[in-house]
């Protein structure tokens, strides 16, 4: 049985993971639904045909998506990145590749917001099966970084002192 200090520890980490998990999974959830809407009009008949509701919902989980994840990766950059950078520079190479992977996400985002924005005003049809494809791999790409980021965040975590683990812990919880 560990130390009440130990047990806090480990109470506070599994916080952390949760609140940052939390924020993850409403990611996912907003791109499932994306790829429900994509699905609903790919089995639409003819397919050039595209239904201008289906196109207002995939306009807004884009949105909604792009909106949370500059947000979430706002908070991220400026307050619990540079807190880490900060102090434990051991993990710059691996933050520079989370920043990487935050650019990626919103530019296939915004790349998919332009093509339903194209497609709902008529000057081109959505070009569905790119648009699923798109979403498939930013999906997978959230998946993975999700992964890599908890992981980096419990190495960082671990390697902290109490003080350092509460510092963390705030920075996280800026938002």
């Amino acid at each position: 049985m560990g130390t009440a200090h130990e047990d806090k520890d480990t109470i506070d980490k599994h916080w952390m993971s949760s609140r940052i998990s939390e924020d993850h999974q409403k990611l996912d959830r907003i791109f499932a639904s994306l790829e429900s809407t994509l699905r609903a009009m790919a089995e639409q008949e003819p397919i050039e045909v595209q239904d201008p509701d289906l196109l207002t919902d995939a306009r807004d989980d884009l949105s909604f998506a792009l909106e949370e994840m500059l947000e979430h990766f706002g908070i991220e950059e400026e307050a619990v990145f540079v807190f880490i950078r900060d102090t434990l520079p051991e993990f710059t190479k691996a933050l520079a590749a989370l920043e990487r992977g935050h650019e990626m996400m919103c530019q296939q985002t915004s790349r998919l917001r332009m093509m339903v924005a194209a497609a709902r005003s008529g000057n081109a049809p959505l070009d569905i099966p790119l648009a699923l494809d798109l979403v498939g791999q930013t999906t997978l790409l959230l998946s993975t970084h999700n992964r890599q980021e908890v992981k980096l965040f419990y190495e960082a975590f671990q390697r902290l002192d109490s003080e350092g683990r509460e510092r963390l812990i705030t920075a996280i919880n800026s938002h």
